[in-house]
């Protein structure tokens, strides 16, 4: 009976081991950002929005309006199906490394996760946490503007 038993729970044991799931599709995100891309231009823009919103009943109504400037980096970069994107992202999510080895610069994203499908930029400004950009020394300029005190 032991013998029986113990047959049992080995034929169980691999017969569940030869069931094992496959990992699940990759999302979106994944799919469009993993790995390193090539960079071919890259620029810095200051952006200004302006909104202004107001409603009125009668005689009585109501008015605001606000303007914020933003710092944008804006590039090229080829995606893994090998086309370029013109894609963007604040400046305060881009983080560079300097490594003189490197022969073309490159943008590697780290992104959280993705819901539902979603255009390009859309897919950028609302899963890319930072990019971390790969450079020569040579090709990141100095220009720091400490305030002196």
């Amino acid at each position: 009976m032991k013998r029986t038993s113990m047959a049992l729970v080995l034929l169980t044991g691999l017969f569940m081991a030869s069931c094992e799931q496959s990992p699940p599709p990759p999302s979106q995100a994944e799919q469009i950002l993993k790995g390193e891309h090539k960079l071919r231009k890259m620029v810095e823009r200051t952006e200004t929005n302006s909104n202004i919103s107001g409603g009125f009943f009668l005689f009585v109504g109501a008015l605001s309006g606000g303007t914020t400037t933003s710092m944008l980096v804006k590039f090229a970069w080829e995606m893994n199906d090998g086309t370029y994107a013109l894609s963007s992202l604040p400046l305060e999510k881009i983080r560079i490394k300097l490594d003189e080895d490197i022969t073309t610069p490159t943008i590697k994203f780290r992104w959280g996760p993705s819901n539902h499908p979603q255009t390009l930029q859309r897919l950028i400004d609302s899963n890319v946490l930072y990019a971390v950009i790969t450079a020569k020394e040579s090709d990141w300029p100095i220009q720091v503007n400490l305030p002196l005190n």
